[in-house]
């Protein structure tokens, strides 16, 4: 009997592991597979993500750090690079096992090769059965992902409409310690995905190349990926796939002694779905709940409401302003294109976003009060063109000022 069981060992699981054996809990940490493990993600961890952390990432774990972005829009490009670092580049296998060996660290027991098959609620615990075993608890933390097993006991699964689809691949890249790769820019291309984009990242050595897209369209995603690879002049090989979770949706979080963080949730960034800082920060939050009732005899449905509350505040409510703002992009992308690509500012005040310095919902309000003179400013500016292409079509020549 444990005072907490954990299904599921990334970044929520180890993360909520690692709090709740700080907080002198016995706790246990399960996952269907060995670590490390492949786990295919393009490999960003915004600042945000790493805030949440109580602890440095090594060098050999932060490959590369990220101070910008490029955005590409049919021909289009746009660069914007900040003083302040966005995000670090890491392989996923490296990264979930530093994270899995700090919750160890810590005191929690981890047993891997154990597939969660059932969860049984009883009136003072749960059970958990795997394959070979038979786990008890007095609570259980799903973090088992957007397939998860233990959510079957919280809320129904995920339909199509509700999770996006990531294909990814590795392709060579520059050496880590090349000028370019030292402020590394994270580039992404709109346009070729409903809902979604298609990414390169820089890592040490080696790029990381993909496409996300909605799920529930007819979007045929393994041909864009290839179409995509083959207009930058990438090959790609052991193409591999996974399903995000589309954050911004009310769902159930938490029933009886079982509560859900991280995928399993619905917590990841509708947008251009990172989810690893949402991950960290819900099973930190599910920890404490956790650890105040069982360490300091708190009333259970108050810590509970507590739980719900904080990842409403932290995280529901600002998803639910990306989900909106993705599918306002989605729908009038050009008119976005035009404010981000003709006025950079725009460009540099999203990244403060994953930079972990602005939310959704505070750069939604900037943008909103800001956007008539972003589109002012570019109908001023491409006048000029307009009327030289409309002399040119009608053979008076290009007009000029005089002054």
């Amino acid at each position: 009997m444990f005072d907490v069981l954990i299904v599921g060992a990334g970044p929520a699981g180890s993360s909520c592991a690692r709090a709740c054996a700080a907080a002198g809990l016995t706790t246990a940490l399960i996952d269907r597979d060995t670590f490390p493990r492949s786990k295919p993600c393009g490999g960003a961890v915004s600042e945000q993500a790493l805030s949440y952390l109580d602890f440095t990432l090594p060098s050999a774990i932060a490959e590369q750090e990220c101070y910008g972005a490029r955005i590409h829009y049919h021909g289009r490009s746009v660069e914007v690079t900040k003083q302040h670092r966005i995000a670090v580049l890491v392989s996923r296998d490296k990264f979930d096992s530093f994270l899995l060996e700090k919750a160890i660290e810590a005191g929690a027991q981890f047993f891997p090769n154990e597939s969660c098959a059932t969860v049984t609620s009883h009136l003072d615990s749960v059970e958990v059965r795997t394959d070979s075993s038979a786990y008890h608890a007095r609570y259980v933390i799903g973090a088992d992902g957007v397939h998860s097993v233990v959510a079957r006991a919280v809320r129904p699964p995920f339909t199509r409409e509700e999770v996006s689809v990531a294909l990814v691949s590795c392709a060579p890249g520059n050496n880590g310690n090349s000028s370019e790769n030292l402020r590394g820019h994270l580039e992404m291309h709109f346009g070729i995905a409903p809902m979604g984009y298609g990414w390169v990242f820089p890592h040490r050595g080696y790029r990381s190349v993909g496409i996300m897209a909605l799920s529930s369209t007819s979007f045929r995603h393994q041909d864009a990926l290839s179409a995509f690879s083959r207009g930058l002049g990438i090959p790609l090989s052991d193409i591999r796939g996974h399903l995000i979770p589309r954050g911004g949706i009310k769902r159930t979080i938490q029933s009886g002694r079982i509560l859900l963080v991280g995928d399993a949730a619905g917590f990841a960034d509708p947008f251009h779905g990172e989810g690893i800082s949402y991950a960290i920060l819900s099973g930190k939050l599910a920890a404490r709940a956790l650890a105040d009732i069982v360490t300091s005899a708190g009333d259970e449905s108050a810590s509970f409401s507590w739980y719900r509350r904080e990842c409403e505040l932290l995280i529901g409510k600002n998803l639910r302003v990306a989900l909106s703002m993705g599918k306002l992009f989605d729908r009038y992308q050009r008119l976005f294109i035009r404010v981000f690509f003709d006025n950079p500012a725009a460009l540099e005040k999203f990244l403060d976003i994953p930079a972990g310095k602005l939310g959704y919902e505070q750069f939604w309000k900037w943008l909103m009060m800001r956007t008539p003179s972003f589109l002012l400013s570019s109908w001023i500016r491409s006048t000029p063109r307009r009327v030289n292409q409309y002399c040119a079509a009608s053979g008076e020549g290009p007009r000029r000022d005089d002054g």
